[in-house]
């Protein structure tokens, strides 16, 4: 599988959608990220996977800026965003789910939605009630036609299922037309039957969409990636296409253990 590339020049973009130029991030002592680089392509879809503690959320939350990066630089499309505060990086182009529900429980799922398009809007701190035809309403709508979920639209969060939730999520994370979109364990805790759910959803995302994930688990991230990054006690381990991964002793010995 190669990475996605420019469908109208057929040729990479000059600048990568996202850069680190030896990026760390410590808590006094304790070094959660340790001189990572790292250069996704604009389009390129890509895994980040590891163990407990491998230091994977505290780069995504690097990279978002709720934990500014101690030492490196981090560039997105070319603009070195080191410094800059985390909603102007999302003003930027960044769309992000956690790896916990964060879903307003006592709103309805368009509810939920609209407010994640309207935080990204002029006026946005307005408290006047949407009409049906409010541009922020309508673009809920259409989030929830490519969720899946418009079904559930009336429906209050605290009432659906768990992949449910997860649909909802990314629909808010996709409301501001981000061009890089950051997936913090999207199949945790969903059951068999829901997976086949999110992968569909993650392949039908718009090819010209940045996607970087993190993930346990190993199909999700196999399925939907391009290029797969291996972490370990903050460092990055290993790097290669998903069908090769799998066959670096460094990841099999993560994976599976010393004896294999």
């Amino acid at each position: 599988m190669t990475a996605h590339i420019n469908h109208v020049s057929g040729e990479r973009p000059l600048q990568p959608a996202l850069k680190l130029e030896s990026v760390g991030r410590f808590f006094g002592k304790l070094h959660a990220v340790s001189d990572v680089s790292l250069t996704i392509q604009a389009g390129e879809r890509r895994a980040i996977l590891g163990p407990n503690g491998a230091g994977k959320t505290t780069l995504f939350n690097t990279i978002l800026g709720d934990f500014p990066p101690t030492s490196g630089r981090i560039l997105l499309f070319g603009d070195d965003i080191t410094q800059v505060p985390p909603h102007q990086r999302i003003r930027r182009g960044i769309g992000r789910t956690y790896q916990t529900s964060l879903l307003f429980d006592g709103l309805t799922v368009l509810d939920n939605l609209f407010m994640a398009v309207r935080g990204v809007l002029p006026g946005r701190m307005s408290f006047l009630r949407p009409r049906r035809n409010d541009p922020a309403m309508i673009r809920a709508r259409e989030m929830a036609d490519r969720m899946r979920i418009s079904h559930l639209l009336d429906i209050t969060a605290s009432q659906i299922s768990y992949g449910q939730r997860r649909q909802v999520e990314i629909g808010m994370a996709l409301a501001s037309n981000p061009k890089l979109l950051m997936l913090d364990e999207p199949a945790a805790g969903l059951s068999p039957v829901e997976r086949p759910e999110l992968n569909k959803l993650l392949a039908d995302l718009p090819a010209s969409l940045t996607l970087i994930l993190i993930e346990h688990d190993m199909d999700v991230a196999l399925r939907n990636s391009d290029i797969v990054t291996i972490m370990k006690d903050g460092f990055v381990v290993a790097q290669d296409v998903p069908d090769q991964i799998t066959n670096n002793p460094v990841v099999r010995e993560i994976y599976l253990g010393s004896a294999h």
